[in-house]
């Protein structure tokens, strides 16, 4: 009988664990960003990336589910998020409930919820403040096959189109804003293979990029190791790193 159970078990865990490898990222599995400002930590994403099966016959898809906690200038904002993406990175649909209060506050104050949907050379985005289904705001706008998104403070979403960087030679990568219902583009240049970036108890060898969004006047660093995994993020003050057990 244990035999008999261990078996189903191996069964039963073996094609989760044993596909698509080179992903980088451990399917079903919680990993952490700190947002650091000033030396001072003011939130956390806590992420988690899956691989589901389609439904007769239709190809495997993946998700990326992510919460995030942050509190900046007296407000906390709470977030829960979830994007439905292909194996190439590309994304097909997206939801975010975002809730806002005070930090004098004991309750919430204000909800806005998002939600994407790429299909057919388009997105299509719905914006949806304290429930008010009714007044409810939608865009739709044209985009390209190789378009990824970024919304606002979801750089867990960057890990699905840094595994294509180059670490020779500069990138130009297409991403939808949502919030201001946008393509922009984003320059990377790699800068140098720094030294091993100390994770707990591991080292991993990275390759630093310069980042460079031009019509926003943005730009930043990021550091990406081997397996495409972004590891560390700064913009101005600004310092995003990944925290706690990595394998």
């Amino acid at each position: 009988m244990n035999l008999l159970k261990s078996l189903f078990v191996l069964l039963a865990l073996g094609p989760a664990l044993a596909a698509d490898p080179e992903f980088g990222w451990k399917f079903d599995r919680g990993y952490k960003y700190l947002w650091i400002a000033k030396g001072e930590k003011i939130g956390e994403t806590v992420f988690r990336f899956s691989r589901k099966e389609g439904a007769a016959g239709a190809p495997a898809y993946y998700q990326l589910a992510s919460r995030r906690k942050m509190e900046s200038a007296g407000r906390i904002q709470d977030s829960s998020t979830t994007m439905v993406f292909a194996k190439d990175g590309s994304p097909s649909s997206y939801h975010e409930e975002t809730r806002f209060r005070l930090s004098s506050a004991k309750k919430f104050a204000s909800l806005q919820e998002i939600r994407i949907r790429f299909e057919k050379g388009k997105v299509t985005t719905t914006f949806v403040n304290n429930g008010n289904q009714e007044g409810a705001s939608k865009k739709e706008l044209a985009v390209g096959k190789e378009t990824f998104l970024f919304s606002t403070l979801c750089q867990e979403q960057w890990n699905l189109f840094t595994r294509k960087l180059d670490s020779k030679s500069p990138t130009s990568l297409e991403t939808f804003y949502p919030e201001f219902g946008e393509v922009m583009k984003i320059e990377f240049r790699p800068e140098v293979a720094s030294a091993p970036l100390k994770i707990g108890e591991k080292e991993f060898p990275v390759t630093r990029f310069s980042f460079e969004a031009k019509k926003w006047n943005w730009t930043g660093k990021i550091w990406v190791d081997s397996k495409g995994r972004m590891l560390q993020y700064t913009s101005g003050p600004l310092k995003i790193v990944l925290t706690g057990k990595i394998d």
